[in-house]
């Protein structure tokens, strides 16, 4: 079943240039100048979601051409087959952590804390490859979610997680305090905020009220 679910739709930097009518260069500057959100490849690529260039462009009153409104309609009704396919998110077997953070030192510190709980766990580097994987991993049950990364920054990341999987637990790590970091959400709060540097026994333990919860 997994094969079955749509994958998100990205505009590479290229691509966005073009339907933008600008250089490649000027699409890179909007992203580094955080007007233009973006996701970045582990090899350091920019990819672009439909829906964010055209808001970006009706905001700059620029011409919205009807090939990209015609990616972004895909985009959406990839979106909502996604949503759709909650039901199929069975984790009637083993449920797996997925562990996102930029630092690989801290990953793998997460993940020995979290060894303990017995269960698999995957990793991801960055926001685009966390949605990857949760995209194509339905047994994923809970999610671990680093605050301050490049490319995409958690707060983004999560909204995203949210949007796609709304009942999907996400436990936030900061080395924020935490009325900063809780100040980077609007709205919509991660279900925990821990802060760094914590006891892997406080994490271990939240992880697993969490999983709990969900009847594991």
């Amino acid at each position: 079943m997994k094969n079955q679910i749509p994958e998100p739709v990205f505009l590479s930097a290229p691509k966005a240039a073009n339907l933008c009518g600008v250089s490649r260069n000027t699409i890179c500057c909007w992203i580094r100048d955080g007007k233009l959100p973006s996701y970045r490849t582990a090899g350091g690529k920019y990819l672009i979601r439909p829906t964010d260039l055209i808001q970006f462009m009706e905001q700059n009153h620029m011409f919205v051409p009807p090939v990209l409104e015609d990616i972004a309609s895909q985009d959406e009704q990839n979106q909502h087959q996604e949503t759709a396919s909650q039901d199929l998110r069975e984790t009637s077997q083993e449920p797996a952590i997925l562990v996102v953070d930029d630092d690989p030192v801290m990953r793998e510190l997460t993940q020995r804390s979290l060894a303990p709980l017995g269960l698999p766990l995957l990793q991801a580097e960055n926001g685009y490859d966390a949605m990857h994987q949760l995209t194509k991993n339905p047994l994923i049950a809970l999610v671990i979610l680093d605050l301050i990364m490049p490319g995409q920054t958690g707060d983004k990341t999560f909204l995203e997680i949210r949007k796609t999987f709304p009942m999907l637990p996400v436990i936030v790590c900061t080395g924020q305090d935490l009325d900063e970091a809780e100040s980077m959400f609007q709205g919509i709060k991660p279900d925990l905020i821990i802060t760094k540097p914590y006891q892997p026994s406080h994490l271990m333990k939240s992880a697993g009220t969490f999983l709990s919860d969900l009847g594991f």
